[in-house]
């Protein structure tokens, strides 16, 4: 089972937004896996047929069949991997952090992810999940005057709860169980493991490593150690460190997965597929129908066989399904295939048929949903960037994140220059400089016009 699908059920203390968003993010994520980790839910996605159901023998049996023959057209993942494509298409358009953080662009999270790679990281999971949180700590390795604030990434499924007043983060409980080698049993064990990250009653930010019975019995108002504090050259935070990232905001508030839709008509799909398969298969089967026979045991079929029987009575034929209603099934099938080329990032239909203004109003529609998650991560940086430069006594105003907001891929070809030219030499009134204008912004050149005219001498 997926890892978050593990997690949904496993712990009590989990806020009720969370019990109510977890099934959604196991199908979203299950539909990411593909076909392998849907088909391997079973029923789950694809129920049986009434006639599996009520046989008892080889219901089993003939599940895995009509299972096996269904095939999953993974239009969630392409979309998510075609959006992140566009979204990165370009690196952030500004990023600018004072000379004690520069080490932040390089090394950002504590397994060595530079700023651009978890960007790249926070956007999958805006995009899948619709949300996920980052946070930051002081790294335990480092305790130099140099030592900077390192970020850790949290999925959706292990921000387990929150409390905020106001605007203030009073606690977020993380999720931070895994596999952990035993030297003593040579094996790999699963270990619970929560964070609490949380403000004291003075006003100061604590992070402790719990197990959930500890976290059962914690109680918030005790005194803590000194080591619950991290610290950055002998400071601490007055603010728990943690910024929660979704699809259009960086509330503690959950927002559906941006692609669910296109999720449920992925799996719509599939038990069509199932559905038209097995009707498929049915249609080709004949049934041998005999009458007057007298058989002791399954007769011979194939060639080189016959039955034979000197009863008048005797007759034989083939019982075959009709298929008349395979014709609408495909055409059930075809709508929903178009349903989720729509909805996925494909910025061109297939074939003529869209009108301009509908190709206008799908794009203006995707487009805003590229713009919301870029914005929102662009946001989510700038806070936890400002929280680093704060931890480390410098002005959160130095700090700059600006995210690429530059969708289209407006490169030039030598036959778009070629085109321009020959329309210029017919009579279109443009002048050489907004041509090579045109150039110089879609990188064709770094030299002004006068520059390149100089080098032409």
């Amino acid at each position: 089972m997926n890892e978050h699908s593990m997690t949904a059920g496993r712990y009590q203390c989990v806020n009720p937004q969370y019990s109510f968003a977890a099934e959604d993010w196991v199908l979203c994520d299950d539909c990411f896996s593909g076909e392998r980790e849907i088909k391997r839910r079973g029923e789950v996605y694809l129920p049986r047929t009434e006639g599996q159901m009520a046989d008892p023998k080889y219901g089993s049996k003939r599940y895995e069949a009509y299972k096996y023959r269904a095939n999953f057209f993974n239009y969630f993942a392409s979309t998510v991997n075609a959006v992140l494509g566009i979204l990165h298409r370009e690196p952030p358009r500004r990023i600018e952090v004072p000379p004690r953080l520069h080490s932040v662009q390089r090394n950002f999270s504590a397994a060595g992810d530079s700023l651009e790679e978890m960007l790249h990281l926070v956007n999958f999971h805006q995009l899948v999940y619709g949300r996920c949180g980052m946070l930051l700590d002081a790294p335990f390795w480092d305790d130099s005057p140099n030592a900077v604030p390192v970020a850790a990434l949290y999925p959706a499924h292990r921000i387990l709860d929150w409390e905020q007043n106001g605007n203030m983060l009073s606690f977020v409980l993380l999720d931070e169980s895994g596999d952990q080698f035993d030297p003593e049993l040579k094996c790999r064990e699963h270990v619970q493991r929560l964070r609490l990250c949380a403000l004291d009653r003075n006003g100061e930010y604590y992070s402790l490593l719990l197990t959930p019975q500890e976290y059962s019995r914690f109680d918030f108002s005790a005194e803590l150690p000194d080591r619950a504090y991290p610290e950055i050259r002998g400071k601490r935070l007055g603010k728990v460190p943690f910024v929660f990232v979704n699809t259009s905001d960086t509330t503690p508030m959950i927002q559906a997965p941006p692609l669910l839709p296109l999720a449920n008509i992925c799996l719509a799909i599939y038990r069509g597929e199932a559905d038209y398969r097995h009707a498929l298969y049915m249609q080709a089967q004949s049934t041998l129908f005999l009458k007057g026979f007298p058989l002791d045991d399954p007769p011979m079929m194939g060639a080189g066989n016959y039955i034979h029987t000197e009863s008048p009575e005797a007759a034989g034929s083939f019982l075959e399904i009709s298929g008349a209603g395979l014709s609408e099934m495909r055409e059930s099938l075809s709508a929903l295939h178009k349903t989720a080329v729509s909805m996925g990032m494909s910025l061109v239909e297939n074939g003529n048929s869209e009108s301009g203004e509908a190709l206008k109003t799908r794009l203006s529609v995707k487009l805003a949903l590229l713009e919301n998650i870029a914005n929102t991560s662009g946001a989510a940086f700038r806070k936890i960037l400002h929280l680093a430069a704060e931890w480390c006594s410098v002005d959160p105003d130095t700090v700059l994140f600006e995210p690429n907001l530059d969708f289209t891929d407006t490169s030039v070809s030598a036959a778009d220059v070629s085109y321009l030219w020959n329309a210029k030499k017919e009579g279109l009134p443009l002048s050489e400089r907004s041509i090579h204008e045109w150039l110089r912004k879609n990188d064709y050149t770094g030299l002004s016009y006068e520059e390149e005219l100089a080098a032409e001498k």
